[in-house]
């Protein structure tokens, strides 16, 4: 059963590129959630929270995105990792960069997470371990990283190729990882106030102390062994 839904899987989600990369030639959009959104991301987001993040705070950000792209024909039929790239460090493209990285974050975010979450997988639970001594001193970190980040931001997970280990990257505002040399992304927890002031109000403590309910670790797993060519699909779901 689990090796006939990894194929159903990987078939769904090579249509869900092939259908992004046609409706992004139209305009950058606001993704489908893998889960219901008017239900939340129990327990870490009540539904009136995650519609605010999501239908108000990430739509903006598209919306913007859009308007930006439609005013300079140069920027017809790019891909979003390109206007990043292309704007990354330029003053006079700040806007623009704002919207587009803000864009990819929340994409990220939204796929980091699955309501009540998912058990860590061996394979990255004893990589992790042995990096950081254990699971639980891993997430530990990331979330003091996320205390520590001063004002709005973001803090990811990545694997750093050249290192051949992971890292865990804080940044500041609309920055991302996307594009950087030997980096892949692997996990992000949004610490902008508008990620939780509805139901944490300004404790971002509380709110980081639920993230790791609801990481859908499967998704981390995924993009490390591909990234480091090892054999997703032989993966043990359990």
């Amino acid at each position: 059963i689990n090796a006939e839904y990894r194929k159903t899987f990987f078939r769904i989600d090579e249509y869900a590129r092939r259908t992004e990369k046609f409706i992004q030639d139209q305009g950058f959009y606001l993704p489908a959630l893998d889960y219901p959104h008017h239900e939340g991301v129990a327990p870490l987001f009540s539904p009136h929270q995650l519609r605010v993040h999501y239908d108000r705070h990430h739509r903006a950000y598209v919306d913007k995105l859009n308007q930006l792209v439609a005013a300079d024909p140069s920027l017809k039929g790019l891909q979003l990792d390109d206007i990043i790239n292309q704007t990354r460090g330029d003053p006079a493209k700040a806007v623009l960069f704002n919207q587009a990285a803000q864009h990819y974050n929340h994409c990220f975010f939204w796929k980091s997470i699955n309501p009540h979450g998912s058990n860590c997988p061996p394979d990255l639970e004893a990589a992790l371990g042995a990096q950081y001594g254990s699971l639980e001193k891993f997430q530990q970190v990331f979330k003091d990283a996320g205390l520590g980040l001063f004002g709005s931001g973001w803090v990811f997970l990545v694997y750093d190729h050249s290192l051949k280990r992971f890292d865990i990257l804080s940044y500041g505002n609309a920055a991302c990882p996307l594009g950087l040399q030997g980096i892949t992304p692997l996990l992000c927890v949004d610490v902008w106030e508008h990620a939780y002031y509805v139901d944490y109000e300004n404790s971002r403590a509380n709110f980081l102390a639920k993230f790791f309910d609801v990481v859908d670790w499967h998704w981390t797993e995924r993009h490390w062994k591909r990234s480091t060519g090892q054999h997703y699909d032989d993966m043990n779901w359990s």
